[in-house]
This record gives structure tokens, C-alpha cells and sequence, in this order.
């Protein structure tokens, strides 16, 4: 894949996800009003799983398809920092598979345990935003570091 679709297709799954996680955090922000809190935990066990799917596509694709091998291949001084990013993407997918098993067997009576769960979500948010600057900037500096010369 030519190197200016690498770089648009990893834009468009960034914009995807950030709009995934921003919906993730209007539910996980969302104040419940008395004990029953089974509506917010249909709403954020649905957003969860979308994160999971998105996750899940987004990464195959950077690993597979996507910049990854393109980034090695234009600058193989950061091979470490892909193999880097590529261990993240294990432990996402771990990470988000088990909060969505776990809101899938929550009862909506176990407030101590929802309330566990969304603290884990934020989490994983704070590290995915870290995460997806760290592979901004690893491909940034392969596509668009000034390389000196004559000027």
C-alpha cells in the first residue's frame, strides 16, 4: 500500500477510535439517580464491545495491513519502538477483554463492582490516548523527519 494511504487509513481508524473512547467516557460519566443502574451498564457494556471491535480491527489492521511494516521497512532504527507498540496492542486486547467479560456477567445490583469496572475503563482510556500519541509521533518521525542535506 502506497505510503500516503498507510498514513491516511491510520488517521481515519485514529479519528474512529477517539470518537469510541469520547463516547466511552460521556456513559462512563453519566450520574445515576438511585440504586438501579441497569440502563448506564446495557449503555456502557454496548460501548464497550464497540471499543472491543474497534480495537481489535484497528490494531490487525496497523499490524498487518497498515504502518507498521511500512515504518520498519522506511526507517528500521525504529523497529524497538514498533515491537513496542505491537506489545501494547497484546495488552489491550487483554485488558479490553476482560472489562467486557466482566460488565457482561455484572449484575446491576453490584454498585462496589460497577463502579471497579468503570475505574478500570478510565484507565485503559488514559493509556490508549497515551498509546495512540506514542504511534503518532513513531510515525511522524519515520514519514516526516527532515533528514538535513543541502538547503
Amino acid at each position: 500500500m502506497p505510503t500516503h494511504h498507510v498514513e491516511q487509513q491510520a488517521m481515519v481508524e485514529h479519528a474512529m477510535l477517539k470518537h469510541i473512547c469520547n463516547a466511552l467516557r460521556v456513559t462512563l460519566d453519566w450520574k445515576v439517580e438511585g440504586g438501579d443502574f441497569s440502563r448506564h451498564l446495557s449503555s456502557l457494556r454496548f460501548v464497550a464491545q464497540s471499543l472491543q471491535r474497534h480495537l481489535d480491527r484497528m490494531m490487525a489492521l496497523e499490524e498487518c495491513d497498515g504502518y507498521m511494516d511500512e515504518v520498519v521497512e522506511t526507517c528500521p532504527r525504529l523497529a524497538e519502538k514498533v515491537d513496542a507498540l505491537k506489545q501494547d496492542h497484546e495488552r489491550f486486547r487483554q485488558a479490553v477483554r476482560r472489562i467486557v467479560s466482566r460488565l457482561d456477567r455484572l449484575p446491576s445490583t453490584d454498585l462496589t463492582a460497577f463502579a471497579r469496572t468503570c475505574d478500570a475503563l478510565r484507565d485503559l482510556l488514559e493509556r490508549l490516548d497515551e498509546h495512540s500519541a506514542t504511534e503518532t509521533a513513531v510515525i511522524q518521525e519515520a514519514y516526516f523527519q527532515d533528514e538535513g542535506g543541502s538547503g
